[in-house]
């Protein structure tokens, strides 16, 4: 595989003594450095230093001949090709092309080009109507012809596209046909545009496909830093997705990497309007709802395990994040979702998964999206989107995602008030050596939630109205409110030699006051419907440290490109906590409602007296780890990574009342391996185990200490096939996971945590994502998981399926399709199915929910560059369901009632 030509920098003799010097005076010995880490970290920071110097020096030159330079493919940031071909799994990619060019107050040029030219036979082209620059860059990948052209040339000017069977000249003339340009070629791979004025050109008459007796000289070519692969911050067009870096921290695409990788792209999100988290993940297998009592808190579970804990199992932008409330989902680019043990990039992590939710980031193009929604039970929403790079100074860019909510919860008495303020800005430094992100995420909620109800005593559903809520909401005193803040910090820097930095952190807080009325009964409702009210009352205040630096190098041996990844992270989370609860109107006097025709009269009671009632406490987790990861090939088909991670723990525990603080220190090395073999050039097939480390903070056994952490280990073999030219995927997973040292309640106190034995997950994952024909999207998955508590010391649980853990198959089929020609060119229209196996919900096994589908229908338009305009129905059929499992006594939710949304955008 050829490799890239770098652009040559000035090592000077200079520089290298300045290398040397600092060296020396870092490593000069001093009384205060009589540690062994203490030297351990001076030493480790002089080195880094040194190489620094010795590999990098601020007067690199600022412009590289083209005769220098080796053209690599390349395609805008959005809207791309979706047909064009890409041959090796390593270099299949999106990259965010316009950076790749020096930003210069004179004139650039741009290039689309591949690396081997191919002849004039009729190919099949299928290049829609559009930018002209996109359609050339299309053009080139197609036929591996270059196209050269200065940047001010094709600015602003637009294509009819071409369709159809054409030589690469002719396809060009149609492609440049009512532009007012035309083209030459320089030699038989490189064609050069100009006005369809100058004299000298091939113009449109002349298709002979050979070069001219005397090559025209192409003009000199200012390239800056030729990306090898997209960014997290690249954007992700269409229903599938190539590269899910930020979780792996690898370079390696989703189709090398040895391990089930699902994405959410924001075309899923937006076609499907998913407003929750939950509802997005429907589009990946393996992800399950979860209880979700705690309003916006949208729990979920990855292969049956309940991601609930806040401390784990999500991440934000690569970074921890606590899962106390969902945000906007107005400012989410997409999910990615890494399945199995993930400690070597999550540290303490859930053996099912980790999700990383990736925010909109600035781009490198001016644009402005203004969305309105209107919907189904008084939904109000608006959105704006807007990006812009500084004038003169492109280097800067910025983008604020601004949106606001009012209404469109289904059930009675839960107003939704919430806005949310995302701003970012980027600069490229060290004249694109670097790059530097800020990102910062302001939330507020003022509003009411409904935890939902308890089953009949029987186990089955209440036949009550989906709308209604029990306890009257907020005129009786519900209330929820939110604040959050977040801030990031994010610097990339890239060395000579293939050396990459990777540098961020964090700190975020959120406040949470959630006040609910509602039924607890226990055995569940009797037939007669009385149950009692109940009032309670949850304070949450999360606060969130956390760092990460990584080093990688990648590079060449027998032939083949390699990497060695190393990097250390840290984060120091804490939680303060209370929960109080209280019959109504008092607990001395408890009075009786009825589920089926209820009286509502009882209001809910002060805070100070929840408060009162509750017993606080403060949990803190601070994690250090260190890890290590290395990707071997070799040979062109076989990809072997090896990684492992060093974690050490701290726990603590405060109970606020006593005084009572309990606190552990746990350490452990986990790992993963895994093989990818590539067995055809469009099959993958990959093997690997990895395992999983998570401490447990979270309560007290009777004995007043903390768990011993959760451990987990994962099992996987898989397949993932391109087909149509790469432009569908389809992956499979076959895999067996266990849970060991599960934490559970107390059977004897219920205030108190014990850990029993084993559980087994295993099962198989089906997915398809892509564009099989012009204009049809497709996303389905499908999930088979049987789940066994195979070890516990509790009497007659051994053998039973785990509560809340999805039963047998669930998954979702979705598609849509936008007519390609005539008169109604631009209309859509899709829909899907969900499925659901259902729940149990009690062990031993005796009551569970009943499985489900819902189904659910969008209509568009997008026929027109400046707006579109969509209908999403959900739950066509009106089917009532438990979306939301909870337990025999309380907080089952309904899914919702057949709802209708409205979506106008306008593109400016």
């Amino acid at each position: 595989m050829p490799h890239k030509q770098h652009p040559r920098h000035h090592l000077t003799p200079a520089n290298r003594s300045a290398a040397a010097r600092v060296q020396a005076s870092l490593l000069a010995p001093t009384a205060e450095q009589t540690g062994t880490t203490r030297r351990f970290v001076w030493n480790f920071l002089a080195s880094l230093s040194a190489m620094a110097l010795s590999v990098y020096s601020p007067t690199l030159p600022s412009d590289v001949r083209a005769d220098e330079w080796k053209p690599t493919p390349r395609e805008p940031e959005q809207d791309h090709d979706p047909f064009e071909k890409r041959t090796d799994q390593r270099t299949d990619w999106h990259p965010d092309w316009k950076g790749d060019v020096a930003r210069s107050p004179i004139p650039l040029f741009q290039v689309a080009a591949n690396e081997e030219m191919q002849g004039g036979a009729k190919q099949r082209f299928d290049i829609p109507a559009g930018e002209l620059e996109e359609a050339l860059i299309s053009f080139s990948k197609h036929t591996d012809i270059q196209s050269v052209y200065p940047a001010d040339l094709v600015r602003d000017r637009r294509t009819q596209g071409v369709q159809g069977d054409y030589t690469p000249e002719e396809a060009l003339k149609g492609l440049l046909a009512g532009t007012g340009l035309q083209f030459l070629f320089s030699n038989p791979g490189t064609v050069t545009l100009q006005p369809a004025d100058q004299q000298g050109a091939m113009g449109q008459d002349n298709l002979s496909g050979e070069p001219p007796s005397k090559p025209i000289k192409v003009p000199e070519i200012v390239v800056k830093d030729v990306r090898d692969r997209p960014t997290w911050t690249t954007p992700v067009d269409g229903y599938k997705a190539d590269h899910a870096s930020t979780v792996t921290r690898s370079t390696m695409s989703i189709d090398e990497t040895p391990t089930s990788i699902g994405v959410v792209t924001r075309d899923v999100i937006r076609d499907t309007f998913a407003r929750t988290q939950p509802d997005a993940f429907e589009a990946v297998s393996g992800v399950s709802r979860s209880n979700s009592r705690q309003g916006r808190a949208e729990s979920f579970a990855i292969r049956g395990f309940e991601i609930n804990d806040n401390f784990n199992g999500m991440k934000a932008n690569g970074l921890p994040t606590d899962g106390v409330f969902a945000p906007d989902w107005g400012i989410v680019e997409r999910y990615e979702v890494v399945k199995g043990p993930t400690s070597i990039v999550g540290g303490a992590a859930n053996p099912g998964g980790i999700i990383n939710r990736i925010t909109k980031t600035p781009q490198r193009s001016n644009f402005t999206t203004v969305e309105a929604n209107i919907g189904s039970y008084d939904l109000y929403r608006g959105m704006i989107d807007a990006n812009g790079v500084m004038p003169n100074h492109e280097d800067i860019r910025g983008r604020l995602v601004f949106a606001v909510e009012e209404g469109g919860n289904f059930i009675d008495h839960t107003p939704v008030r919430q806005y949310t303020v995302a701003p970012s800005v980027e600069f490229d430094l060290f004249k694109g050596a670097g790059k530097l992100l800020l990102v910062g995420t302001y939330q507020h909620f003022d509003g009411a939630s409904y935890p939902g109800w308890p089953l009949a005593s029987d186990g089955t559903m209440l036949n009550v109205p989906r709308t209604r809520n029990f306890g009257g909401g907020a005129p009786n005193g519900a209330r929820t409110t939110y604040t959050g803040y977040n801030g990031e910090l994010h610097y990339d820097h890239k060395f000579i030699h293939d050396i990459k930095l990777s540098v961020k952190g964090k700190y975020s807080n959120s406040e949470l006051s959630d006040k609910n009325i509602y039924s607890y009964t226990f055995g569940g409702i009797p037939p007669s419907g009385n149950s009692y009210v109940n009032a309670g009352l949850r304070q949450t205040r999360f606060d969130t440290y956390a760092g990460e630096l990584t080093l990688s190098k990648e590079f060449a041996f027998l032939g083949q490109t390699h990497e060695l990844l190393a990097g250390a992270d840290h984060r120091d989370m804490s939680m303060n906590f209370l929960l109080g609860y209280s019959y109504l109107p008092s607990n001395n006097a408890p009075i009786l409602d009825n589920v089926f025709n209820p009286a509502n009269i009882f209001p809910a009671l002060p805070d100070s007296l929840l408060v009162a009632a509750s017993q606080p406490y403060r949990i803190n987790l601070k994690q250090t780890g260190a890890f290590g990861q290395l990707i071997v090939r070799p040979f062109e088909r076989l990809t072997l990574v090896a990684a492992g991670r060093y974690d050490s723990a701290d726990s603590s525990r405060l109970d606020k009342p006593t005084g009572l603080l309990t606190e552990q220190t746990k350490s452990a090395w986990t790992g993963r391996f895994g093989a990818t073999f590539k067995v055809t050039s469009w099959m993958n097939i990959y093997g690997g185990i990895q395992q999983s480390f998570r401490p447990q903070p979270f309560g007290n056994t009777r004995g007043g200490q903390l768990l011993d952490p959760e451990t987990g280990i994962n099992y996987e073999i898989g397949a993932k096939w391109n087909f149509l030219n790469e432009r569908l995927r389809i992956s499979t997973a076959l895999f067996r996971t266990y849970r060991r040292n599960v934490s559970v309640q107390d059977p004897t106190d219920f205030r108190f945590v014990i850990a029993v034995g084993e559980q087994r997950h295993q099962g198989v994952e089906f997915d398809i994502n892509g564009q099989p024909i012009p204009g049809l999207n497709l996303n389905a998955n499908v999930t088979y998981l049987d789940a066994e508590i195979t070890e516990d010391t509790r009497a007659g649980f051994v053998g039973s399926y785990p509560v809340r853990v999805p039963q047998d198959y669930f998954g979702r089929v979705f598609a849509t399709y936008q007519l390609q020609s005539g008169p109604l060119k631009g209309f859509g229209f899709g829909g899907g199915v969900y499925f659901q196996g259902g729940y149990d919900l009690t062990l031993p096994n005796q009551i569970g929910t009943n499985n489900y589908q819902r189904v659910d229908a969008v209509v568009f338009y997008r026929g027109d560059e400046r707006y579109e305009v969509s209908v999403n129905i959900r739950n066509v059929l009106n089917e009532t369901y438990i979306e939301s499992p909870g337990n025999l006594n309380a907080y089952n939710g309904f899914g919702a009632p057949i709802s209708a949304f409205g979506t106008v955008r306008v593109y400016f």
